[in-house]
Formats: structure tokens, C-alpha cells, sequence
């Protein structure tokens, strides 16, 4: 089977992360193209049996040119079927599949925006509440995953630690998650990783409220899982989630996760490790002064769980959903 993936995204982040290791897994088992801006960090991160084309063309939906230079490249292909990530990648695919007419997959991986699934017979949504956000009856829920690898603790510096990994987005709450660490009365650290336009608003609320002692922007970071294995807590403060990559490496590497109740995390995790509104200073308290309980407890979670999230069982769920589309196009084809 020849599969085309196609992301127009040329950020990195959770999604993006995804794409590359689902891509590299599926390449073990089937014949996997890969369709990505010129732009994009990923073009570089895939393996050697992934084939890679790059769109060079103006990435507006509207750019002719674009739809032109990616025909050509499909007609070169000639998959058995296109998976698309993400809403802009899907509209360009649905309005050139409308001539080339290839079997379309569409993964949704948020709940806040995209239309455009409504109108893609087959659709991937990454948690139970995207799937509620698309409007047709065709629609599959499978999870996103990881390769995890063998990450050790170092030593601690014996300061209660708490690490928060995003975009620097207002989505993802970081404002509130510094103020609310304001609030705390004993001592801590606050790691924030990530970049974004929201960094020089962070700081200067860093600086307003005297924190700077505490809490230190880290930007850009390849140390995701040692920083989460070192840190007591790991904690997402999201407005708002299709289904945070975050919280499958806290699976895998986090003493403690805990999470605002946003989509995945209000399917994963139990009301222990769930803040209700945006009470985090509580929710801190109540792990310092109780943190051997929590761990516990979330060790517990996570051997139940995180068995699903691995790379090679969410590959498994793709093929067979792959396979059942492309058995479904055959019937229809001979009927």
C-alpha cells in the first residue's frame, strides 16, 4: 500500500512531533510518502525509508501555483491513499482531491476550528471531544503516541520543581499558571519550555510580580523527558487541547502530571490529577504536602494506561483503519 502523509505546517510542536514518528513507524510496514512545506523543521527529521517532497510554492490556499506542484507530485506518487494533519493541509487536499479523487483521511487534532472535516468522508479525531466537534458520523478516535526511550533521574537540587512545556500561546495558560505560582508559600521552581509570541508578556509578569528567582523561561529545549523525570510535578494549564503530546511524555517520564480539565486529559488521567478552574496554587499544596500519595498514584495511572500511547500500538490502529477504508473504496469500486 502507498500512502501519502501531508502536513502544511512549518512550526514544531506536538503535532508535528507526532507526524514525524507516526510517519517513521508506518515506514516499517508500508510504502510512506511525505508531503511537507520547504519550510517546515521537519523536512530533515524523517528516516531514510520515507519518501520526502517539498511544496516550494506560496503555502496560501489560494495559490494556484501550489495546487499545481502538489498535483504534479501525487500524479507522481499515485497513492492508494492521502492522510492529511490539521485543517489547512485538509482544505487544500479536499478541493485538488476533487480532480485526482484518492481515497482521503483526515486527522483532526483540535477541537477549536476546522470546518473542513465536516465534508471529508473519513476523519481521524485525536480525543473523544474533537470527534464531538465534527459534524458527520464517520469519524474514528485514536489517540496520539510516542517512542518513548530510557530516560534516568539525575540528582536533585532538592527544591520542590515544577515543569510546564508549550508554545508561549495565550491557549495554553502560562500567565495564569506563573500567577497562580505566586500564590504558593513554600519554596519551588517553575520551568517553563517553549517559544512563542507570548515570551516578552511572560516576562514582564515575571518581573511584576518578583518571581524571577523562581521562575525562568527556558525557550527552546531537546531535554523534554530528562526535565520531566527530574521535576515533582508536571503540570499543563491549557485553555483548551485536541490531544497534548505533553501529556503522553508525562506518561512515560513525570513523577506527578496534573492538568487543567481539557480534551485528552478529562479522558486519561483520574480526578486526582485533574485542577478544577484554574486553581493551581491548590492543587500544589496539596502535592507538597502530600507527595509521596500523588506519586503513588500516578504510577499506578500510568502502568494501566500509557501502554495504548506507545508509537507502535497507535500504528496498529492507523493500519487497520487504513485497511478498512481502502476494503470499503474497493466494494464500492466493484459494486
Amino acid at each position: 500500500m502507498k500512502i501519502v502523509q501531508f502536513m502544511a505546517s512549518k512550526n514544531w510542536g506536538g503535532l508535528e512531533s507526532f507526524f514525524v514518528d507516526l510517519c517513521n513507524a508506518l515506514s516499517e510496514s508500508v510504502e510512506v510518502s511525505v508531503i511537507v512545506l520547504e519550510s517546515s523543521v521537519a523536512k530533515d527529521k524523517f528516516n531514510d525509508r520515507v519518501k520526502v517532497y517539498l511544496l516550494t510554492s506560496q503555502t496560501s490556499r489560494y495559490n494556484p501555483f501550489l495546487y499545481i506542484e502538489f498535483y504534479k507530485i501525487l500524479s507522481t506518487i499515485k497513492p492508494a491513499l492521502i492522510h492529511t494533519h490539521g485543517a489547512k493541509a485538509t482544505e487544500i487536499c479536499y478541493k485538488l482531491n476533487k480532480v485526482l479523487n484518492i481515497t482521503h483521511i483526515a486527522t483532526k487534532h483540535n477541537a477549536r476550528k476546522g470546518k473542513i472535516f465536516n465534508k471529508i468522508s473519513h476523519v481521524i479525531a485525536v480525543s473523544s471531544k474533537v470527534k464531538k466537534s465534527i459534524c458527520h458520523s464517520d469519524v474514528v478516535v485514536i489517540y496520539n503516541g510516542i517512542n518513548p526511550g530510557e530516560v534516568k533521574p539525575k540528582n536533585k537540587n532538592g527544591i520542590f520543581t515544577l515543569l510546564a512545556v508549550g508554545r508561549l500561546d495565550k491557549i495554553k495558560g502560562f500567565d495564569i499558571l506563573i500567577q497562580e505560582c505566586a500564590k504558593l508559600d513554600f519554596p519551588f521552581s517553575l520551568q517553563i519550555v517553549g517559544e512563542g509570541e507570548e515570551q516578552e508578556g511572560l516576562e514582564k509578569l515575571i518581573v511584576r510580580l518578583n518571581l524571577e528567582d523562581q521562575i525562568n523561561l527556558l525557550g527552546f529545549r531537546d531535554d523534554i523527558p530528562q526535565r520531566m523525570k527530574d521535576a515533582d510535578v508536571v503540570v499543563m494549564s491549557s485553555h483548551s487541547e485536541g490531544f497534548s503530546l505533553v501529556m503522553v511524555e508525562a506518561l512515560f517520564y513525570a513523577n506527578i502530571f496534573v492538568s487543567t480539565r481539557v480534551s485528552g486529559a478529562i479522558e486519561v488521567l483520574s480526578d486526582e490529577f485533574l485542577i478544577e478552574g484554574f486553581k493551581i496554587a491548590n492543587m500544589m499544596g496539596n502535592i507538597y504536602h502530600d507527595q509521596e500519595r500523588f506519586k503513588r498514584d500516578f504510577h499506578k495511572l500510568k502502568a494501566d494506561v500509557k501502554i495504548k500511547f506507545l508509537i507502535e500500538n497507535v500504528v496498529k490502529e492507523h493500519m487497520i483503519y487504513y485497511k478498512t477504508i481502502q476494503d470499503i473504496g474497493n466494494l464500492e469500486n466493484n459494486s
